[in-house]
């Protein structure tokens, strides 16, 4: 009987000493875990026990890694919201020109007292800034299109000198009119793997500004090589160029270097022209220099590179 008693008094002081043990030891977690909380939420995040083989420490690091992760998308949220913020300054500064004028001319047309060929005048100003609304419109569909991947590049084994042909087609009207020079240089039987609609606008966009910011008389020449995984569509031109510290701002969303603002455009095909060849695992490059002209080159994988 008095063994069994003390057998009994034993197994509750083993359990009465376990519970107050590990009550003991949850108390030290929860002051850990919370100490861990205070010096984040306080910024003081180097904790300095982190990485001991402690549970009290685990914690500690886990929460660590949860606030880091929970910071970082906040700062990602910021950035989107200055980046649509950004995005929506841009477009009306863009919308704003063409609109006012449109409006503009359209009052001045409703007056009396105006000659036959200032009407005439006015009209054809009036169509030119109708154009050019439509051709932002235009450019801010595809724009919207391409960064929200609501476009899927149809990619498919396909000639590439048929888009050579109609992207060139295409600026040969404002090239005749400033009389300058086209050479092209394409095996006729080249085939890659590319998305022959998008590329056309890619190589197109290219084009028209190496024929917007050449002089008359100049010189436009397109070659194309073949490499080992990729094919490169070289076109260089003899224009204006571009300063050094700007060859990496020309691909951005509107950018326009101060001296072209006189030129017509919007500062949308390079950065659209961009886009639509890194959604074909391709890129492009530029080596330019002020007053000696500019070659853009295009890279466009030879086969499926995925």
């Amino acid at each position: 009987m008095n063994n069994l008693l003390l057998f009994i008094i034993i197994q509750v002081s083993a359990l009465l000493g376990s519970y107050f043990y590990f009550r003991h030891k949850y108390i030290l977690l929860i002051q850990s875990v919370c100490n861990t909380l205070d010096n984040i939420i306080s910024g003081q995040n180097n904790i300095n026990d982190m990485y001991l083989e402690t549970l009290s420490s685990k914690t500690s690091a886990k929460l660590n890694t949860i606030i880091k992760m929970t910071n970082m998308s906040r700062e990602q949220a910021v950035m989107q919201k200055e980046e649509i913020q950004q995005i929506i300054s841009d477009i009306s500064h863009q919308l704003k020109t063409p609109v006012s004028n449109i409006l503009m001319y359209s009052s001045t047309l409703q007056e009396d007292g105006l000659s036959g060929q200032e009407r005439h005048q006015f009209f054809q100003i009036l169509q030119e800034q109708t154009q050019k609304l439509e051709f932002l419109v235009q450019s801010l569909i595809k724009m919207s299109r391409l960064e929200s991947h609501i476009l899927i590049m149809k990619r498919e084994m396909s000639h590439l000198f048929p888009v050579i042909s109609k992207a060139v087609s295409s600026i040969l009207p404002s090239a005749d009119k400033k009389k300058l020079e086209i050479e092209v240089r394409c095996p006729q039987e080249l085939s890659i793997f590319f998305d022959p609609k998008w590329t056309e606008e890619a190589i197109f966009n290219v084009l028209d500004n190496a024929v917007k910011y050449t002089p008359a008389n100049g010189r436009i020449v397109l070659n194309v090589e073949v490499l080992q995984f990729y094919t490169r569509i070289k076109i260089s031109d003899t224009g204006i160029g571009i300063h050094p510290e700007h060859q990496c701002d020309v691909f951005k969303r509107f950018y326009r270097e101060s001296k072209v603002h006189k030129n017509p455009g919007t500062g949308t095909g390079l950065y659209i022209t961009r886009e639509i060849l890194e959604r074909q695992d391709g890129y492009i490059t530029v080596n330019s220099a002020p007053d000696k002209g500019s070659t853009f080159s295009i890279f466009l994988p030879n086969k499926n590179i995925k």
